[in-house]
Order: structure tokens, then sequence, then C-alpha cells
């Protein structure tokens, strides 16, 4: 992998901004639509793959996600443990699997990334809209060939989460809720 040293790619941050992700809402759930660089096989491996979702993701589980059944995922190696449960794989191009006390769905057709997260609190929404633009900026760097290091929790602060949460808490019509870690 190649480091962006062509003026021509754009820095984490620009990419992170620029990411034509486009977010809509449903009753009870966020979904994000996404063009990845990347083939559909590649797209697969990084929605289920662990080796391949730690280093991009929040959702590191304990075995890959290609069939149904339990599984456990953390965000980092000393965390305590959350449910990834594998609820429903069609072939190579759906998945369906919990995350905590969410659900989120992948879809894959050629190269784009269907996100559906159904969310206990949809007031929820421009977090993890936010913090999932962050992380698929960083998944399609890596798809583009750049190496890119893994941005996920509080980390994604340093590089325009909060920005983008305002946004979205805008877009979505909701109250512009504290960032994680401060008061409010």
């Amino acid at each position: 992998m190649s480091t962006p040293t062509d003026p021509a790619v754009p820095d984490i941050d620009t990419r992170i901004r620029e990411l034509p992700v486009r977010a809509t809402l449903t009753e009870d759930a966020l979904l994000l639509e996404v063009d990845l660089a990347g083939s559909e096989e590649q797209l697969w491996q990084a929605v289920t793959d662990p080796e391949v979702l730690a280093r991009w993701s929040p959702v590191v589980p304990d075995r890959p996600l290609t069939s149904e059944g339990p599984a456990l995922s953390r965000e980092h190696p000393e965390e305590d443990p959350v449910t990834a449960d594998v609820l429903e794989v069609a072939g190579t191009h759906a998945l369906t699997h919990r995350w905590a006390d969410a659900t989120v769905g992948w879809v894959i057709e050629e190269g784009r990334l269907v996100m559906q997260t159904v969310l206990p609190e949809i007031e929820q929404a421009q977090y993890y809209a936010a913090g999932w633009q962050v992380c698929l900026a960083v998944l399609d760097a890596q798809l583009s060939g750049l190496d890119q290091e893994r941005i996920v929790g509080m980390d994604a602060m340093e590089h325009g989460w909060e920005e983008l949460r305002a946004r979205y808490a805008v877009e979505f019509g909701h109250a512009d809720g504290p960032a994680p870690g401060s008061e409010g």
C-alpha cells in the first residue's frame, strides 16, 4: 500500500468529509448507501472477515460472519465483548447481524455498499452515521490502495466526527446532542 503523497489523493480528513454517503432514516433504522473502491469480493471480505474488519471497522468479531449463529465482537481486544450474532446470510452479497443493541444489515451490489442499522432509539442515528462515515472512508482509502490506519471510537473525534454528527443531526431533524465524553 502507498501513502497519499500525490496532491490529487485526498488526505483522510478530506476523504471522510467528502465521502458521498447517502443517509436516510426510516421509523427505526438508519440507512447508509455509498459507492466504494473495490470489487464485490473485497467488500464481502470487508464486512465478514475479522482480520479485514479489524483494519477499518468498530465491529471486530471472534469468527467470520459468513454463517448464521452466535458471535461476539470487540472494538478493541481489551474491551468486553458485545453480541454480534449472525441472523441471516444471503450468498456473498447480504448479511444481517447484531451489534450490541442494534441490528446491522449489509448489502453489496457491485461497488455499492448499503448498510441498514436498526437502532434501539432512532435519535442515536446522528452518532452512528458520523461514526460509520469515518469508518467507511477508511475502508475506501484502503480499497484504493492507501496505507490508512483504522479510526474508531474516540480517535474519530480528531478526524471531523463532531462536525459530521452535527450535520447529520440537522439533516435528520434531531436535537443536536452532546459529543461522547462531554457533559450535556
